[in-house]
């Protein structure tokens, strides 16, 4: 009798353990996949965030913000101009030639993109 006892406490022991092991595989599947759908929601979002940042960087955004704001770009006037001379390259401070030689901000979308665009080109 005593060895019955203890077989039927043993069988119900592993039964309450395998009930319990189950129970704890339904739960981390629940959480791997609310994880899987975060992630995509997430990808799906950076996705979104790099094509708004792309689109807000085109130059014919751009243009069309500056009119709605009407702001008006127009070329510099003479007295606005630097003209440095090519005989001495290197006589000008380092700060100052790169304030030179690079275009103002606004003016890098429309003006420096195509000199950037040559310089890839031509280093393929």
């Amino acid at each position: 009798m005593a060895r019955f006892l203890s077989f039927v406490v043993s069988i119900t022991l592993a039964a309450l353990v395998h009930v319990y092991t189950e129970i704890e595989a339904v739960k981390i599947g629940y959480t791997i996949r609310k994880q899987e759908e975060v992630k995509i929601q997430a990808l799906d979002r950076g996705r979104a965030l790099k094509y708004n940042i792309a689109s807000l960087k085109a130059p014919h955004n751009l243009e069309r913000r500056l009119i709605a704001q009407k702001i008006l770009l127009e070329s510099p006037r003479q007295w606005q101009t630097l003209v440095v001379s090519g005989g001495a390259k290197n006589t000008k401070p380092q700060f100052l030639s790169s304030i030179v030689s690079r275009p103002p901000s606004l003016a890098k979308f429309f003006v420096g993109t195509a000199q950037a665009e040559a310089k890839e080109s031509s280093s393929r």
